[in-house]
């Protein structure tokens, strides 16, 4: 978007993204680039209810999960310990067996 500044930097999950871009297609339709982002969201969205996505969130979190990674996870769920440790791979820190064991066991419970 040309010409425009950024006021505010939060990181989001594509639930939050999801409702969002649903609210502003009630007033307004949506921009090309709102709607490549809608529908992107739509396909690719958790479904978690908004209270567990935040739960969920705040306990990986509390693991010494990044808020980034904590939002990556939240995001993509994944199912097996591989796919968890491809996105813990960006972080600082390398997490051993029983840490990422406890975080699938987080994932598991929000799911």
């Amino acid at each position: 978007m040309i010409g425009k500044n950024v006021e505010s930097e939060e990181l989001v999950t594509l639930n939050q993204v999801l409702g969002e871009l649903e609210e502003r297609k009630k007033t307004r339709e949506l921009g090309y680039e709102q709607q490549l982002a809608y529908e992107h969201a739509k396909k690719f969205a958790s479904g978690l209810s908004k209270d567990k996505e935040e739960k969920l969130r705040k306990a990986i979190v509390g693991l010494g999960v990044s808020e980034r990674s904590a939002v990556k996870i939240a995001d993509v769920m994944p199912k097996n310990i591989l796919t968890l440790k491809q996105i813990l791979m960006h972080e600082n820190r390398a997490f051993g067996d029983d840490e990422v064991a406890k975080i699938m066991e987080a994932i598991k419970a929000a799911a």
